[in-house]
């Protein structure tokens, strides 16, 4: 796909989608993590009012009594979603902790002797938006803070972006290229160009997923971070679960998508992975609005590892500790069929 396509798609949305959206959107996207923002074309729209439950279900098939620390990503509100009231938790957390990357978790402390199990859950309503990020390259010139530059273009052992394998990359797709936007489009398409999609439940590293040529959504994630790392660009990933229509809805399977931080703009929501099997491009720069937000991350977090919803510690180690979740879609709604306050 030419570099022009993206910004035909992008002029396109900018007629259809109504000016007054525009305005209302960019001045609520300055009240949130994207304080830098310019004036920029940012969309948000067709909201659903949801109501959201998480299960887990933590047994002990071990012979041995154990002692476990369970940790909970607790969501927060952002401009892609709005949490109305707390979240109800059946039992209290012992507390809550904030890791590196600014991501708060709730934990608890218990004991488990063999065949016990133990159930978690909280439930909440929110408010979920479609956004849409107008993206041009004349836009994105300024210099990227130092902090940001510093945590997320550093490498970590599941993007190794010093390899050989991944610099060799960088330096054939982006000899000639040299604003961040088109760097970005380059390694996107090289991505789902070169990557095909196996839901195998592993995660390994940027490397091996490169070099196999298939992977999970979040080996997609961690393959497009990498890459984009390594030209300098800062890359994370924000993971959560995907409501499927109708309501109430399981899922089991869960979702990870990257975001890029471009000057003037801030993080920008890409999901490689929808765009190498639907649209090609069209998720570049947009959230949608069946994706409820857990985590977001620059890589692994001393409460959640490399997950984005939850993770335990169990001592003694037993590798016989199961553990049963998912997220219930209850409510997925316009905004005129009930209020939250």
């Amino acid at each position: 796909m030419k570099k022009s396509a993206i910004l035909i798609i992008n002029i396109i949305l900018l007629i259809i989608i109504l000016p007054s959206n525009l305005t209302q959107s960019f001045v609520k996207a300055k009240s949130t993590e994207n304080k830098d923002l310019k004036f920029v074309p940012i969309f948000r729209w067709n909201p659903r009012k949801i109501t959201i439950k998480y299960d887990m279900i933590v047994k002990n098939n071990d012979d041995k009594t154990v002692n476990i620390t369970t940790y909970l990503a607790k969501p927060k509100s952002s401009f892609y979603q709005k949490i109305h009231g707390d979240i109800n938790y059946n039992t209290e957390p012992d507390g809550f902790l904030i890791d590196k990357w600014g991501q708060e978790v709730a934990y608890y402390n218990y004991q488990l002797v063999p065949n016990e199990n133990i159930s978690f859950f909280w439930q909440l309503n929110a408010t979920l938006y479609s956004v849409r990020y107008l993206l041009f390259p004349w836009s994105v010139r300024d210099e990227i803070p130092q902090d940001i530059m510093e945590n997320y273009t550093c490498d970590t052992a599941n993007y190794k972006i010093n390899d050989p394998f991944i610099q060799d990359i960088i330096d054939k797709e982006l000899k000639y290229t040299h604003n961040l936007l088109f760097k970005s489009l380059k390694l996107h398409k090289y991505i789902i160009n070169n990557i095909e999609y196996v839901g195998d439940d592993r995660w390994d590293d940027a490397v091996t997923v490169l070099k196999r040529g298939n992977g999970s959504c979040s080996e997609y994630c961690y393959a497009f971070i990498a890459l984009c790392r390594a030209a300098g660009i800062p890359a994370r990933y924000n993971g959560g679960t995907i409501f499927k229509q109708p309501a109430p809805h399981v899922d089991t399977r869960f979702h990870r998508i990257t975001e890029l931080y471009f000057p003037n703009y801030g993080w920008v929501p890409i999901d490689p992975t929808w765009d190498d099997y639907k649209l090609k491009h069209y998720f570049f720069g947009l959230h949608v609005n069946t994706l409820f937000t857990l985590t977001v991350g620059g890589g692994p977090s001393d409460y959640l590892n490399w997950s984005y919803h939850y993770w335990q510690d169990v001592l003694p180690y037993s590798d016989k500790i199961s553990v049963q979740k998912s997220f219930t879609w209850e409510k997925w709604e316009r905004p005129w069929y009930f209020n939250y306050n």
